[in-house]
C-alpha cells in the first residue's frame, strides 16, 4: 500500500530498522522462487489455498484477541474498502502470481512485481488522488517500455503462451495498485496493522473454509518433501505473518519514503539467490532490461531533496528575472 511521511515514528536510532528491513527484503526476495518451486507439485489455486488457510487463521485470532470490538466496527463501517481490500491483496494479487510463475522465472518476476508504484501513480492520476507529474510519467513510460522488451525477448525463448503468462504476473502489480488506492483512505485513518491483518483475515476466509475440503490439496501434501515444507512454510510465516509486522514496525520509525526504496532490493536479490534455489543463471536481457526497468522506477518514485529543489527554484527565479530585464 501507500504510506504518508506523516505516519507517526517514534524517535529512536535508525540501525535497528534498517537491518530490519534488509532481513525483510531477503524473506521477500525468495517468495518468488519459494512460489517457483512449489509450482512444480501444485497449482496456483491448490498453492493460495495452502499459504494463506494458515495465514486466514492467523490473522482472524489476531483480530479477535487485539481490541475486537475496535475490528467489528472498523469492519462495519469500511466494509466495502474492506472486503475489497481483501479480495484484491488475497486471491487477486497471488493467484495471478502463481500462475504466471508456472512458466516466468522468479527473476523476471520480481522484476515486473516492483512496477507496482508506476501503476500505483497512474490509478491515482485517474481517480484525482494526485495531479500529473512529468518526472514520474517519464520513469512510468521508462519502466513499461523495459517490461515490453524483456517480455519480448523472452517470449522468443520460452516459446508460445509465455506472453499470458507473463501478462498474468503483469496484472499482479496492478491488483496491488488498486489495492493500495482503495484503502489508502482507511490507513489514513486506522493502524496500517490493523487494516492489512482485517483485510488479511476477510481475503484468506474462503482459503480459510475450503482448505479441509480439498482433496487434490491434501494429496499434494501428502507428496511434500522437507523442502517443500519449508518454501511454504516460508511464503505463509515468513513472508506474510512475520514480514507485515517488520514492515509496519519500520514504517513507526522511518519515513516513508526511506522505506519504500527498499523495494528496488528484491529484483536484484531475488536474482542473485536463484543459485541457490536451482535456478538458471539470469540472461543478459533479464540484466539489461531489468536495469531499464528499475532506472524508471527510481526516476518515477525518486524524491528530489529539498535543498536541490530550493536551488532550483531560485534558479528559475533568477532566469526570469533576466528574461524580464531583456524585454524591457
Amino acid at each position: 500500500m501507500e504510506w504518508s511521511d506523516d505516519y507517526p515514528r517514534r524517535p529512536q536510532g535508525q540501525a535497528a530498522p534498517v537491518l530490519a528491513l534488509l532481513l525483510l527484503f531477503l524473506l521477500w526476495s525468495n517468495s518468488f522462487h519459494a512460489i517457483a518451486w512449489l509450482r512444480r507439485s501444485m497449482g496456483a489455486w491448490d498453492l493460495a489455498v495452502a499459504r494463506f488457510a494458515p495465514v486466514g487463521a492467523f490473522c482472524l485470532t489476531w483480530c479477535l484477541l487485539n481490541e475486537p470490538g475496535h475490528n467489528l466496527r472498523l469492519l462495519r463501517q469500511e466494509w466495502i474498502r474492506i472486503v475489497a481490500l481483501g479480495a484484491l491483496i488475497v486471491p487477486g494479487y497471488n493467484l495471478f502470481v502463481n500462475w504466471g510463475q508456472g512458466r516466468v522465472p522468479a527473476g523476471t518476476a520480481s522484476l515486473i512485481i516492483s512496477t507496482n508504484p508506476l501503476f500505483t501513480y497512474l490509478i491515482a492520476l485517474v481517480v484525482r488522488q494526485e495531479s500529473h507529474r512529468w518526472r514520474k510519467t517519464a520513469g512510468l513510460i521508462l519502466s513499461f517500455t523495459g517490461v515490453y522488451l524483456l517480455l519480448r525477448a523472452q517470449g522468443r525463448a520460452f516459446g508460445p503462451g509465455y506472453g499470458i503468462h507473463a501478462l498474468s504476473v503483469l496484472a499482479a502489480p496492478f491488483m496491488w495498485a488498486v489495492a493500495t488506492v482503495v484503502g489508502k483512505p482507511v490507513v489514513g485513518r486506522e493502524a496500517p496493522l490493523r487494516v492489512t491483518y482485517l483485510s488479511l483475515a476477510v481475503g484468506s476466509s474462503l482459503f480459510l473454509g475450503l482448505a479441509p475440503f480439498d482433496r487434490d490439496l491434501r494429496e499434494a501434501l501428502g507428496r511434500f518433501s522437507a523442502e517443500d515444507w519449508f518454501a511454504l512454510g516460508h511464503l505463509s510465516l515468513m513472508c506474510t505473518v512475520v514480514g507485515f509486522a517488520i514492515w509496519y514496525a519500520a514504517l513507526r520509525r522511518l519515513p516513508a519514503s526511506s522505506v519504500a526504496a527498499f523495494v528496488l532490493l528484491n529484483p536484484p536479490l531475488t536474482i542473485g539467490f536463484g543459485p541457490l534455489w536451482g535456478t538458471d543463471r539470469p540472461s543478459a536481457s533479464v540484466l539489461g532490461f531489468g536495469a531499464w526497468i528499475l532506472a524508471g522506477v527510481i526516476l518515477s518514485t525518486w524524491k528530489v531533496p529539498d535543498r536541490i529543489a530550493r536551488a532550483g527554484s531560485t534558479s528559475l527565479e533568477v532566469l526570469d528575472s533576466v528574461r524580464s530585464s531583456i524585454r524591457k
